[in-house]
């Protein structure tokens, strides 16, 4: 791949790639940072009253929000992992067919 600059704006797919490589490192820690801790977020009830089951209800409740919360936040950086891949293989695709665009015919 190569390196391009568009009035001021320059494109380096080779480095694009390699962020969205990182996205997915990214998106795979979270990921496996959020299972592993999963179970510290589980509240068990400090006793029998309704205080104590009450409140470990409402933390529970809060820890699946935020569960939810993370593995949305986790799909939309792998989505962008992929947004950025795609946009630099369309981007190659547009660059090949400009340049045979300018190729010679032959004789």
């Amino acid at each position: 791949m190569s390196t391009n600059e568009f009035a001021g704006v320059r494109f380096d797919a080779t480095t694009a790639l390699q962020t969205a490589a990182q996205l997915e490192a990214l998106a795979d820690r979270i990921s496996g940072g959020m299972t592993v801790e999963q179970p510290k977020l589980d509240v068990a009830p400090a006793g029998a009253d309704e205080v104590s089951v009450r409140a470990a209800q409402t933390l529970t409740s809060v820890a699946a929000s935020f569960r939810t919360s993370g593995d949305a936040g986790v799909d939309e950086v792998r989505k962008l992992a992929a947004a950025l891949r795609a946009q630099v293989s369309q981007f190659g695709q547009v660059e090949e067919q400009s340049a045979l665009g300018f190729a010679l015919p032959t004789v």
